[in-house]
């Protein structure tokens, strides 16, 4: 029997939430029917490459640059007419993306999937004219989709447009995760803890790429009021990127670099939440914030900014503040929060239950993509 092949599309590919969704998907999807095609502008360094590629998954870059629009949707044209995939899914955060959307139209590929996973674009110069762009393009492009998901209907509501919603509305597609793995292992903690030298100290942490969206910077401010009320505190910091080299110069002017730990990047994000006390998520913007729920998977407490979508709130253990609030208002809420923890959390029965387990997620998406097939094959 031939595979049904799906064309999976990201502007970049890196070790961010898109690549880590998708990563998660496909390590738990059977794909012994499915061939599935990542095609990307510009392909970066990754955890998730050499795992995906190991299960079968192709690799496809553009022109290596997300700028190059014409070469990248000449090679983008000439890809899918070579390989006349069956759908198309775009994994995607700005309006001038959907213009894939089109090209596959184009191509006579019948399902195309638009994904949408954020929720406001990256502080830059140019920002204002990038929104600009942004809103035209959906208002152009989003019709051409046949299908629209999301990962949050805030998300939902940023990419596509008022009339397309209206139209076809919206699937919500949760940021499904392996929950059992982020079961709380308490062995495993103090072993962790044990390695980076945390015994007997209270650890906040975050996870995420070094960057204006996850506002780690935010969180130094934080973590220095945190320090001259609980001296024993250290900050985890799991991640890289663009900002890394100016979060370490903060620290240093604040005064609390012996007591941040810049880990990098990990394939075993669990055992560092194991290790934290509670994860702190300042974000200015985010489509979903897929690692704030496997932190509640892992048990633990999360402060989140109020920028996080309502759509992550599963368990009782979030608490939102305003990033209008000050950093000592944010460490008070900390100080406040380690007071009241009674006990490790164990929630992973709970994330299951709100939709978030990947297997059930992994289901949904197959399904769909089996089921819009057969409708089109059928019409």
């Amino acid at each position: 029997m031939q595979k049904i092949k799906i064309c999976c599309f990201c502007e970049t590919w890196e070790s961010g939430g898109i690549e880590s969704f998708l990563n998660n998907v496909l390590q738990h999807i059977n794909l012994e029917k499915i061939q599935v095609d990542i095609v990307v502008s510009c392909l970066k360094k990754s955890i998730f490459t050499e795992p995906l590629k190991q299960k079968g998954i192709r690799f496809f870059e553009l022109s290596g640059s997300q700028r190059n629009f014409l070469k990248n949707h000449y090679m983008f044209m000439k890809l899918l007419r070579k390989e006349n995939y069956n759908a198309v899914h775009l994994h995607i955060f700005h309006g001038l993306s959907l213009y894939y959307v089109c090209l596959a139209q184009k191509a006579g590929i019948p399902v195309r999937i638009a994904h949408s996973h954020n929720t406001a674009l990256r502080s830059s110069k140019t920002q204002k004219l990038k929104l600009f762009i942004h809103n035209i393009a959906k208002n152009l492009f989003s019709d051409e989709s046949t299908d629209l998901w999301a990962c949050s209907a805030l998300a939902a509501q940023f990419l596509f447009s008022k009339r397309a919603l209206k139209q076809k509305g919206f699937q919500f597609i949760p940021n499904g995760i392996d929950t059992e793995r982020f079961r709380f292992q308490p062995e495993i903690r103090k072993q962790i803890r044990q390695k980076l030298g945390l015994e007997n100290q209270f650890v906040i942490g975050n996870a995420g790429r070094f960057c204006y969206q996850k506002n780690q910077s935010f969180l130094l401010d934080i973590f220095a009021e945190l320090v001259k009320q609980k001296p024993e505190s250290r900050l985890l910091l799991v991640g890289e990127g663009e900002e890394e080299k100016a979060l370490r110069n903060k620290a240093e002017m604040l005064n609390i670099a012996g007591q941040v730990l810049f880990y990098g990047i990990s394939h075993q994000i669990e055992y560092l939440l194991w290790a934290m006390d509670i994860f702190v998520f300042p974000s200015h913007f985010e489509g979903l914030g897929i690692v704030a729920i496997e932190a509640q998977a892992a048990g633990l407490p999360v402060i989140v900014s109020e920028f996080i979508p309502q759509e992550a709130y599963i368990t009782k253990q979030v608490k939102k503040l305003s990033l209008q609030d000050s950093p000592k208002d944010w460490a008070n809420e900390i100080v406040y929060t380690k007071s009241s923890i009674a006990g490790r959390e164990y929630n992973v029965d709970t994330v299951q239950k709100a939709g978030f387990n990947i297997l059930d997620v992994t289901y949904k998406i197959k399904k769909y993509y089996k089921d819009r097939l057969a409708k089109e094959n059928n019409t």
